[in-house]
């Protein structure tokens, strides 16, 4: 086969996969939600008891990772713990545990949650608050500092609670995350 022809099929390959891969983009078919449509569907689920979490992935953990969380928890001073059973995504993990003072903060690949015995509120630099209900016996609320990505502060069993992420996303996942905070046994 010729140069010339050898080109000429490389292209109608080339314009195959384009039409084709572009098809599937625009299909009605495609099973994945836009960002607005997730965001409204989350929106609209996040403080109903129960619904929604058939749509969050459980998160689980290794015993070796249970027992990194209860050393760094004895580290800082708690003599309790709570982890989220609920992931903040789909996709979400536990990657590390960090102690600082009398904080332990439990960072996934969305996001984290930090816990202590003392207020991680900000007393400055606060733009803006957003009071929200958890769960049935927890109340929280968003808050906002400015040039940063707002993050979720509550109490529950004597201890402050931040969670918190480098990159802005969906409230209702964090707030489902925060409903099903289990201690640590």
């Amino acid at each position: 086969m010729n140069y010339t022809g050898k080109v000429v099929i490389i292209g109608l390959l080339f314009g195959v996969l384009l039409a084709g891969c572009s098809q599937n983009e625009d299909s009605p078919s495609n099973s994945s939600p836009t960002p607005a449509t997730e965001q409204n569907q989350n929106v609209n689920s996040a403080n109903n008891e129960g619904e929604g979490m058939a749509e969050a992935e459980p998160l689980s953990y290794t015993a070796e990772q249970k027992n990194e969380i209860s050393e760094a928890a004895k580290k800082a001073g708690l003599d309790k713990v709570y982890i989220p059973t609920v992931g903040l995504g789909s996709d979400d993990y536990m990657d590390r545990v960090e102690v600082k003072d009398n904080q332990v903060r439990i960072v996934f690949i969305r996001g984290a949650i930090t816990q202590s015995t003392e207020e991680l509120k900000p007393t400055n630099e606060i733009v803006s608050t957003k009071k929200v209900e958890l769960s049935k016996d927890v109340s929280g609320e968003w808050i906002a500092q400015e040039n940063k990505v707002p993050y979720l502060y509550f109490e529950k069993d004597e201890l402050y609670f931040s969670m918190s992420s480098a990159k802005t996303f969906s409230q209702a996942d964090y707030e489902r995350a925060v409903a099903s905070l289990k201690p640590l046994l």
